[in-house]
């Protein structure tokens, strides 16, 4: 349950895969379905496959993965929507990004899917949804800490969120958020460590550009909220609105982390941001108002030891505040939203505002902008309760093809982009972004 304590032992992947239900393998077609339409998006390519490059992917994880007495390794990648399974895929840019999150003490992800056998209950358009056994597909990914409080939490309603807390409580993983009353919701979740004293603990809160989400009774199935605060401001003749987070939201947050500090030794905060809709008329949104940047210091400043933003699926920059990391968007990392047997992504994608809708191009070759196809699994290492070392390990999307969604580790020219961009992203907060040649760290204060 949420707010309990857990112990998770890190069985060996072998181990594991014997332990946990099969799942089968990633379908190619299935007759009559969207998938053999020829049309279809998931399986028509417009753009060439990426050279083949030769690189000894197991060698690199091997010596990255290096450890030294005392080491705690947290990883934390971005928004998951999750719905087949990938564990089992041989490629070795594929299976070796798996081993860095299944050989990490905590491997964390902001879960935007729901796990539950009710798709009758489906609200939205949008259908993130995989059937409650997919559990263990989860937890083979080496994911054992998830944030639930975002805008897809609720999107099988009360009894769906039920279902996925309880599935998630079955598969040993963590999570924070949202919980069967908002009490449960801001609850700090907790799990310990085999061959750690250390406890580590983790908040999640959602900031939405409505209060759409905010609990309306307490006493029942509900998401941690911090809603926005609009004002009217005269400026040269003309009134404007102006946004912020809503300050009696933030002093709850506040004062939530100064009662989990008390029980966690390492204290993780997420906070899912979505400051204006994802509409492209809005353009890519990787900077973080100054409005918005107001909750993620507050929450360094209470006492968390690290901030994780998500929600705007992009990469933000990386500040280190009061010698503490806040990562304003972590971006995506799993993003099968188009998956043809959970929702025609053919529909989804003429239908789409939040896709680009290039002049002249067809609605069948529409894809992703690369900025939302690129991303960085993020690898810190404490010891003796300091942060020792964060390292970013770029990461790439399939946006086509039978993949479509899957992360992989990027190649060399890829990966050299992402460092830049990374670098530029967090250049106006002061933060030194080093390349240490397929990766890259953060320089430490």
């Amino acid at each position: 349950m949420n707010g309990t304590t857990r112990t998770f032992s890190r069985l060996p992947m072998a181990l594991m895969l014997l332990l946990l239900p099969a799942v089968p393998s990633m379908a190619q077609t299935t007759s009559g379905s969207m998938q053999d339409d020829p049309r279809a998006i998931h399986l028509r390519r417009i753009h060439p496959p990426e050279p083949a490059e030769r690189i000894d992917w197991p060698g690199r994880i091997s010596a990255l993965l290096k450890e030294e007495p005392g080491d705690l390794t947290v990883t934390a990648v971005g928004d998951m929507i999750f719905n087949q399974p990938i564990t089992q895929l041989p490629d070795p840019d594929r299976a070796s990004l798996f081993r860095i999150l299944q050989e990490a003490d905590v491997a964390y992800g902001n879960m935007e899917f729901s796990l539950n056998d009710r798709p009758d209950l489906q609200r939205p358009f949008y259908n993130f949804r995989a059937p409650r056994d997919f559990r263990w597909e989860l937890a083979r990914t080496g994911i054992n800490l998830v944030s639930q409080a975002n805008n897809h939490a609720m999107d099988f309603g009360p009894e769906g969120l039920k279902e996925c807390l309880q599935a998630l409580d079955q598969a040993n993983i963590t999570h924070a958020g949202a919980g069967t009353t908002l009490t449960e919701a801001h609850a700090l979740a907790k799990t310990e460590l085999a061959g750690h004293k250390a406890t580590v603990g983790l908040l999640s809160y959602m900031r939405y550009w409505t209060g759409k989400y905010r609990s309306k009774d307490p006493s029942a199935p509900s998401l941690s909220t911090i809603d926005p605060a609009v004002i009217l401001v005269a400026r040269d003749g003309k009134v404007e609105k102006v946004e912020g987070p809503l300050e009696s939201d933030v002093a709850v947050m506040e004062e939530d982390i100064l009662l989990a500090r008390r029980k966690a030794d390492l204290l993780l905060v997420s906070l899912h941001n979505h400051d204006v809709t994802h509409h492209r008329a809005h353009g890519i949104q990787d900077k973080t108002p100054p409005n918005e940047e107001i909750m993620f210091r507050r929450a360094i400043e209470a006492g968390a030891d690290m901030v994780l933003g998500t929600g705007p699926h992009v990469l933000r920059g990386i500040e280190i505040h009061k010698g503490r990391p806040i990562f304003y968007s972590l971006g995506d990392f799993i993003y099968q939203y188009g998956t043809p047997d959970r929702i025609p992504a053919d529909i989804l994608h003429q239908r789409d505002i939040e896709m680009p809708r290039p002049l002249n191009v067809s609605v069948w070759d529409r894809r992703e902008s690369r900025e939302v196809l690129e991303t960085v699994m993020v690898r810190m290492t404490m010891n003796q309760g300091k942060l020792k070392r964060i390292q970013l390990l770029p990461v790439a999307i399939d946006d086509e093809g039978p993949l479509y969604g899957v992360p992989k580790l990027a190649g060399t020219k890829r990966g050299v982009e992402i460092i830049a961009l990374m670098q530029k992203l967090s250049e106006p907060y002061g933060t030194r972004i080093v390349s240490k040649g397929w990766y890259a760290e953060v320089v430490l204060p």
